[in-house]
């Protein structure tokens, strides 16, 4: 529960960091599965009730294609025998809304009334006819219970309640009206819908990576007398390179000009730390970022390290856990 308050406390911080800077370099973590007592291996899937929408399959298919480094993590059944969890569920709603209104456009090719001159004997038309449009905005929503269970003792391991939509707009300018409706609409998107929440789940029960896009520092302060303009090009050019994601070459810039400046630039350290993160080298990382915070009384980049020195420790825990689920 500790860890969900801080990942939440993180997430809000991430709002107000993000719009401080426009470069950002995009790092994945291991986090481990939600059912964090047991490992599960074999899986089956029983069927799922009022299942219109191949919940169970596109469920199926998600678990036998989830690979995490290049390794399977699941094997499916057909039976209970040396299962380590059944997963069953129901498909509480697929449902297509929709609501009906019009919109107004201007037909310049038909005219409503004229004005004639007679002196001219000619017309000019004093207003176009107004077309009536239908259109429809629609809602596709699936709503999905799930339950695993442990085949010999009929414990719960996990449930939970996934709740997905998707919205258009559809109008008919140019088509006709759909006065009778099919269904095939409906089961193409909800099925479409139900996929997702097939992902969500194989997320929610096995070892999975979550993505973060993390702020770099873009310039030197040009206040410190530690820095010339020479170094500043120079970090510049790291930070391009750590944009467009040359982390090798990042890192040997960077690392030189930590040399240079013996260890004494927050900002030298911030990005050599996260070229760590981004490597999967939280403790490297964490303990640069936690030196960084030492060289500097800036609130906004405090802010910035302090984020990042929690996210660490977080994702370490984490990725631990997530390591010992794994086959």
């Amino acid at each position: 529960m500790k860890i969900l308050f801080n990942i939440f406390i993180l997430s809000l911080v991430v709002l107000f960091i993000n719009g401080c800077s426009a470069k950002r370099l995009t790092i994945k973590s291991l986090h481990p599965s939600k059912i964090e007592k047991e490992k599960i291996y074999t899986i089956k899937v029983d069927r799922f009730f009022h299942d219109d929408v191949n919940q169970a399959i596109s469920l199926e298919s998600r678990i036998e294609d989830k690979i995490v480094d290049s390794k399977r993590v699941f094997k499916l059944k057909n039976d209970d025998f040396g299962t380590d969890a059944v997963i069953t569920g129901d498909v509480l709603n697929s449902s297509l809304r929709y609501e009906t209104y019009y919109k107004t456009e201007i037909d310049y090719s038909r005219c409503r009334y004229y004005r004639y001159d007679e002196r001219n004997r000619s017309r000019q038309c004093i207003e176009h006819v107004i077309r009536y449009i239908p259109c429809e905005n629609r809602e596709y929503n699936v709503t999905t219970n799930i339950r695993v269970i442990k085949p010999i003792t009929n414990d719960l391991l996990f449930s939970k309640t996934y709740d997905k939509s998707s919205h258009e707009n559809v109008c008919f300018d140019y088509r006709p009206y759909p006065f009778y409706r099919t269904s095939g609409d409906k089961y193409s998107i909800n099925s479409k819908i139900a996929d997702q929440i097939a992902q969500d789940i194989v997320d929610d029960i096995s070892p999975h990576y979550v993505y973060y896009n993390i702020n770099i520092i873009e310039e030197l302060d040009d206040k410190n007398p530690l820095y010339n303009k020479a170094l500043e090009k120079r970090f510049e050019k790291s930070v391009d390179l750590l944009v467009s994601k040359n982390l090798d070459l990042a890192f040997g810039e960077l690392n030189a000009l930590d040399k240079e400046l013996n260890s004494q630039s927050f900002e030298v350290l911030y990005n050599m730390a996260l070229i760590h993160e981004a490597n999967n080298k939280l403790e490297i990382a964490n303990k640069l970022y936690i030196q960084a915070r030492t060289l500097t009384l800036d609130a906004k980049y405090l802010d910035f390290i302090n984020y990042a020195i929690e996210r660490t420790s977080i994702n370490l825990e984490e990725k631990i856990k997530a390591k010992s689920q794994l086959p």
